[in-house]
């Protein structure tokens, strides 16, 4: 009873921390919005059993990925004035249709999984020791070319954001 209400708690907080991302103008609040939901998600993983699950998303994606994305954003400082026309205005409604769309899918899927109901626990399939093995051998060329492609796109944006103006 006790872990429902908790989970309940962890569930609003990531929630909450979405809806703070998205509402925010400031693109630093955003950013760490976004770190609030990513430690609630890790949160819930806790709970539902998977500490790999739960230590990968803190140090992947809230610590290397959010401080690399943080980084960028003081980088540029980019202020309100600087960004123009609307290039695309009807955004808000094609991301609106796109997410209640994606909604549909995950309660479908959602459902079809909860009909199959595995018959074992999913997360003993692999040891921790197995998936490492996996992620260090087989598996290290897909990451190493992930890593390259995240530094790519970090390159990129210093160059794109220390190019000179034009009319300058």
């Amino acid at each position: 009873m006790l872990l429902k209400w908790i989970f309940l708690l962890v569930a609003l907080g990531a929630i909450l921390g979405a809806i703070g991302m998205l509402a925010s103008s400031n693109p630093v609040h955003s950013a760490l919005f976004l770190v609030w939901t990513l430690f609630c998600v890790a949160a819930v993983y806790l709970l539902l059993g998977a500490e790999l699950l739960a230590i990968a998303q803190i140090v992947v994606y809230a610590g290397a990925i959010m401080v690399l994305f943080l980084f960028i954003i003081m980088l540029l400082n980019l202020r309100r004035d600087e960004f123009g026309l609307d290039p695309m205005p009807n955004q808000w409604t094609w991301g609106l249709l796109f997410t209640a769309l994606l909604a549909i899918v995950f309660v479908s899927v959602a459902g079809t999984l909860a009909a199959l109901r595995f018959s074992g626990d999913p997360l003993t399939l692999a040891s921790i020791s197995d998936l490492a093995r996996l992620l260090f051998t087989k598996y290290l060329l897909a990451f190493e070319i992930a890593s390259l492609i995240l530094l790519i796109a970090m390159v990129g944006v210093i160059v794109l954001a220390k190019r000179p103006k034009e009319g300058a």
